[in-house]
């Protein structure tokens, strides 16, 4: 028995001073690491980020070489070594790889792909976190991982609504595409959220334990992922009818080619495109808004060129119409595809109707019959545009050059 005991004493000895010896070459190769991120030139950058990978091998769950990875990219940052971005991020996976609960480093690459909007890698680190959660590994590793999933998933929501938004000028498969992710995005982080909230009343123990960045990065993203819960409704309603109304999808297809058509400036086809959506669903407002946009804009465009009062003048009345239409149509109870908020597509839309207005002054001159009631007609529609949407450039353009040089 006292054989047994020396046995264990020995072996526990060995075992601390291996550990100890551990934390020493870890430390050791820290200290290399920090003081390479002081330098700026590539050559000692490069090989901080050595050190400190050394430093990870000897403490795979270290938070302190995480952060000694954050500061080795932040000085890659500010020397201009565009490879320091692949390195720090080449080290954080490799740190997952040594330690899949590393929470430390799991939050850090969050940040680095959210950072760069890079939705595929978010994705893929949400649906890793979810498999962690399902792993039985414990309440406090379920809790943790549920917060990484909800940091990542949610971190990729506003890209998606931007990518979204982008998509309408562009492609209609992608804008689909990317309703559809941003909906099911949007829909997921709410669902996380409310399973950690129900994790943490259960047991607050789990919560006490999370990594204070962690918990703050999962907090932050979700409440700016679900701070527009209009936009997702509106999403969500979007994706469910474009996959059961056939005249529905047709008209948003037709309105995102007529706003491709647009952007490059190729007005005839952007109108055949708008009327088009509109023959098969006259309530599609943004087809109705975008038609007054494009006869606008040629109508300006020609004024610009110097082709006459004959040309400009005629697309600049009808432009004029279709405006009012398009705010009526949205008044009415009409609303526009998602990602834009209905008080600032109508507050853009009074601000088209305020330029087309201020075109037609310019192009007739003192050909303009009524202008005492286009004027009012005029300041009606900048106020409201501005009412509607503080923010909008065009409306603060006009109402400047209104208030230096009158109608």
């Amino acid at each position: 028995m006292k054989t047994n005991t020396a046995a264990l004493l020995l072996a526990a000895g060995l075992l601390a001073g291996c550990g100890l010896a551990r934390q020493k070459a870890a430390e050791h190769y820290l200290g290399k690491a920090r003081a390479a991120a002081q330098a700026s030139d590539q050559a000692s950058i490069e090989a901080g980020f050595a050190a400190a990978n050394k430093a990870l091998g000897y403490a795979p769950g270290s938070e302190q070489v995480i952060a000694v990875f954050e500061t080795l990219a932040e000085a890659s940052a500010r020397a201009g070594f565009s490879g320091g971005q692949a390195l720090h991020e080449a080290a954080l996976r490799r740190a997952l790889e040594l330690d899949g609960l590393n929470w430390h480093a799991r939050e850090a690459l969050i940040n680095f792909h959210a950072v760069r909007g890079d939705t595929a890698a978010l994705d893929s680190m949400a649906a890793q976190a979810k498999a962690l959660a399902s792993a039985g590994e414990g309440a406090g590793v379920k809790y943790c991982a549920l917060l990484a999933a909800l940091a990542a998933r949610a971190a990729s929501v506003q890209w998606l609504e931007s990518e979204a938004y982008l998509a309408m000028g562009k492609s209609p498969d992608a804008f689909f595409e990317k309703a559809a992710a941003f909906a099911a995005a949007a829909a997921e982080v709410a669902s996380l959220k409310a399973e950690a909230e129900r994790m943490s009343a259960a047991d607050p123990s789990v919560k006490a334990a999370a990594p204070a960045a962690l918990a703050s990065a999962a907090e932050v993203s979700a409440a700016d992922a679900l701070r527009s819960p209009g936009t997702a409704a509106s999403a969500a309603a979007f994706v469910s009818r474009a996959g059961s109304d056939p005249a529905f999808r047709k008209a948003v297809e037709m309105t995102v080619q007529g706003n491709a058509s647009l952007g490059r400036k190729e007005y005839a086809q952007a109108r055949a495109f708008y009327q088009g959506a509109l023959q098969h669903l006259p309530s599609m407002l943004d087809a109705r808004r975008q038609l007054a946009e494009t006869d606008f804009q040629e109508g300006a465009a020609l004024a610009a060129a110097g082709s006459g009062n004959k040309a400009a003048a005629p697309l600049l009345y009808k432009a004029y119409g279709e405006a009012d239409a398009a705010i009526k149509s949205a008044l009415g109870g009409d609303t526009p595809l998602p990602f834009t908020k209905p008080e600032k597509f109508l507050g853009e839309l009074y601000a088209l109707k305020a330029a087309d207005l201020a075109a037609l002054r310019a192009v007739e001159g003192r050909r303009l019959r009524n202008t005492a009631r286009l004027e009012a007609e005029f300041k009606a529609a900048l106020d409201e545009a501005v009412k509607l949407n503080p923010e909008g450039r065009l409306a603060r353009e006009l109402l400047e050059r209104y208030s230096k040089e009158g109608f």
